[in-house]
């Protein structure tokens, strides 16, 4: 598989794999069971040993990182390479690890921290980004659709994707139940953009 880009998922992998060492450092400080899932208001739910936490949870995210990148390179390889929607999609595990890790840990160490805004704002920017790089692309993956066509249906799609991300971004300023409503609105986002979809690519 030549068409794999073995250095950037080497190097976001890595970064997968730092908060490990974040964790082991404070491994005697850390409760032997540490949350790891919260509801909307911020009361953790559920829980994992400190040993799944440190090691168990960078190596799923490696995993899922694996894949990402995979997907995106045999995309890359079949449809043509768009390098800063790569780099964008490549980077999103990673930071996202960074991230969640060192908040996971650092609520575990005793800190008071609002987890609602800190997803809030993580699926937000993520939204933004990937809205935002939408309108670029002038193919919808497994559908044969003309150019202008797939760029009109990402546009609309991309542009909803971006009113979502600042939805959840602004819902940090709300009570929780404000977030809760954007999980809601993500229901008829997807079925106005696949409806927009099957409307526009019956059109002659």
């Amino acid at each position: 598989m030549k068409f794999i880009k073995w250095k950037s998922l080497i190097i976001t992998c890595l970064v997968c794999l730092l908060p490990i060492f974040f964790g082991v450092a404070l491994w005697d400080r850390l409760p032997g069971e540490m949350a790891i899932h919260f509801d909307i208001n911020n009361n953790p739910d559920n829980f994992a040993s400190k040993g799944f936490v440190v090691f168990g949870l960078p190596v799923l995210m490696v995993i899922l990182q694996i894949f990402c990148c995979f997907v995106n390179d045999i995309n890359a390889h079949k449809h043509g390479e768009r390098i800063k929607f790569e780099r964008a999609t490549k980077w999103i595990i990673p930071v996202m690890t960074v991230i969640v890790q060192a908040v996971t840990i650092f609520y575990g160490l005793g800190w008071q921290m609002d987890i609602r805004a800190v997803a809030a704002l993580i699926v937000g920017a993520i939204l933004i980004v990937v809205g935002n790089y939408l309108p670029k692309f002038d193919y919808i993956k497994n559908y044969d659709l003309k150019a202008e066509k797939a760029r009109k249906i990402n546009r609309f799609i991309g542009f909803e994707t971006v009113v979502m991300g600042a939805l959840f971004i602004i819902s940090i300023l709300f009570p929780p139940i404000f977030t809760a409503w954007c999980l809601v609105l993500l229901i008829p986002y997807v079925v106005i953009g696949a409806v927009y979809g099957i409307k526009v690519g019956r059109n002659k």
